[in-house]
């Protein structure tokens, strides 16, 4: 365990949270491969209203999409950077063995 004044990190807990991370990343990412045809939006008919609703509804759809795949990106990340700096500090303590 890491003790610097007060700050104490658990590495197996770190790990883990990591883990998790990386799995709501890939839960997220299984439903919108399901889902993501659901989003897709064609006019009801050939009329200006219905050809710009569906219009307007598949940019949402694209802009939502979009979103979704840069916050899978930034989940694992985030997992990716919580795995390295525990791998530095289990590191930096094998230098402190007592």
């Amino acid at each position: 365990m890491a003790n610097n004044d007060g700050l104490q990190m658990q590495p197996t807990e770190v790990s883990d949270a990591a883990r998790q991370l990386d799995d709501l990343a890939n839960r997220i990412d299984d439903l919108m491969a399901t889902e993501r045809s659901n989003l897709a939006t064609t006019p009801a008919g050939r009329d200006e209203v219905s050809t710009h609703a569906a219009t307007t509804l598949e940019a949402v759809s694209t802009s939502f999409g979009e979103s979704i795949d840069q916050g899978i990106v930034e989940l694992r990340q985030v997992a990716a950077t919580l795995r390295a700096h525990t791998d530095s500090v289990m590191a930096a303590e094998e230098g402190f063995a007592v």
